[in-house]
């Protein structure tokens, strides 16, 4: 399989040279990350100014390329360097710290994966639920595994998958729960700092909230030791019995909005 690696967290970031020697001993194996450390830059692109592409020595004996932009702008130099269309598979990560709940909103791994989903190539976004220290052995087997056993024709036209690994280690973990995203949100806030030379700075600042404990909810599973697999459609998507719903309320609004509207350019026809 020809397999392209992207992330967020940059070329020389250990997750992606983990993945890289796994992956490549069975596969051929393409790395386009970013140059730097990008991550929280969600689906930015590069679009006023130009984008540096260059190869660079390799990592871990694969073929490796660095850019000046976002992990989505890495997988659309792919078709500058080999063409997107000689690409089996897009594998971004895997990322030093959660994907998770609101997370996806912000991520810059997801979106490196949704971003090939756009051009057609099945992908999926690997994080292991650590900053600190994280052990990426169990996050590379699974994926190693998985990239090879899973049937990826299977993966719905605008759909990626969105895997998080609990940080500990293989046989700690207790199974695989396909999840959806939700639960967890992050409230931030910027904090006031004077730096040594008395200007004031910014820090931002985080509160994690959990506003629901559902059982299928990514979080949860990567709480109880279970493997977190989210199907992530690239529009979006809703509960039915509200898609349902808000239909009717649209049509109650529409029938009075547009009538509404039509009786005062009645009323504006007849004043003039």
């Amino acid at each position: 399989m020809r397999i392209l690696l992207t992330n967020d967290d940059g070329v020389e970031s250990t997750g992606i040279r983990s993945l890289a020697k796994k992956l490549s001993a069975a596969h051929e194996v393409t790395i386009i990350a970013p140059e730097s450390n990008r991550s929280g830059v969600s689906h930015s692109i590069t679009w006023l100014t130009p984008v540096k592409i260059r190869e660079r020595s390799t990592v871990e004996n694969v073929s490796s390329f660095c850019t000046s932009g976002t992990p989505a702008d890495c997988v659309v130099a792919a078709s500058v360097i080999k063409g997107l269309g000689n690409f089996d598979l897009v594998v971004s990560g895997i990322n030093c710290g959660q994907n998770l709940g609101v997370d996806i909103r912000y991520s810059g791994t997801l979106s490196a994966a949704l971003e090939a989903r756009i051009h057609g190539i099945p992908a999926m976004a690997v994080s292991i639920a650590s900053e600190e220290n994280p052990d990426f052995l169990a996050a590379v087997d699974f994926s190693e595994n998985f990239v090879r056993e899973y049937d990826w024709n299977k993966l719905p036209k605008h759909t990626v998958l969105n895997v998080n690994v609990p940080a500990v280690p293989q046989n700690r973990i207790k199974g695989i729960n396909c999840t959806r995203p939700g639960g967890l949100l992050k409230r931030r806030w910027f904090e006031k700092k004077v730096n040594e030379w008395g200007e004031e700075e910014f820090w931002m600042k985080k509160e994690i909230l959990y506003d629901s404990h559902e059982e299928d909810l990514d979080y949860v599973s990567i709480d109880r030791g279970f493997i977190s697999v989210s199907p992530i459609d690239f529009f979006g998507s809703c509960e039915e019995s509200f898609r349902l719903s808000l239909e009717e309320d649209l049509k109650i609004f529409e029938a009075h909005w547009l009538n509404k509207g039509n009786e005062r350019y009645s009323v504006a026809s007849f004043e003039k």
